[in-house]
């Protein structure tokens, strides 16, 4: 018979809440009536951000998709608004500097997570004009 530990068991359970991560993926029908899966999508940091991330890429993929002729199975990411908030005067969306601005409240889960998945996809690109240190001044 195996004993088990109830702290080991605690700190495991622990260690698999702060490791998780959320994963999406995108289901489409192509015109011949195929059932396909494109988009495969996961984000492991942190989870209450991660969400919108995978939503965000996922609707991003959606719009693609029925783009090009086929029907997506969630039709619902088709009516997400992906809309990113203003970046700061003379500065362009960052990790660091997104990062900056949802630690100290300026940005929600939501905005975050949109940001951070735009910058993976590549649509936040150009040079930056941003001053260090930044100071709230510099918000439109």
């Amino acid at each position: 018979m195996m004993c088990v530990n109830r702290r080991d068991v605690l700190f495991s359970g622990l260690l698999l809440m702060l490791v998780g991560c959320t994963t999406g993926q995108l289901e489409y029908v192509t015109p011949e009536g195929t059932t396909k899966i494109a988009c495969n999508t996961e984000y492991t940091w942190q989870p209450s951000v991660d969400k919108y991330a995978v939503e965000y890429i996922l609707s991003y993929c959606a719009e693609k998709a029925t783009e090009q002729g086929y029907k997506v199975k969630d039709t619902s990411l088709l009516s997400i608004n992906r809309t990113l908030p203003a970046s700061p005067r003379g500065c362009i969306w960052t990790h660091e500097l997104a990062k900056e601005f949802h630690v100290t409240g300026a940005l929600t889960d939501k905005q975050y997570g949109y940001i951070i998945a735009a910058l993976d996809l590549g649509h936040i690109t150009g040079k930056s004009e941003c001053r260090e240190p930044f100071i709230e001044s510099n918000i439109d």
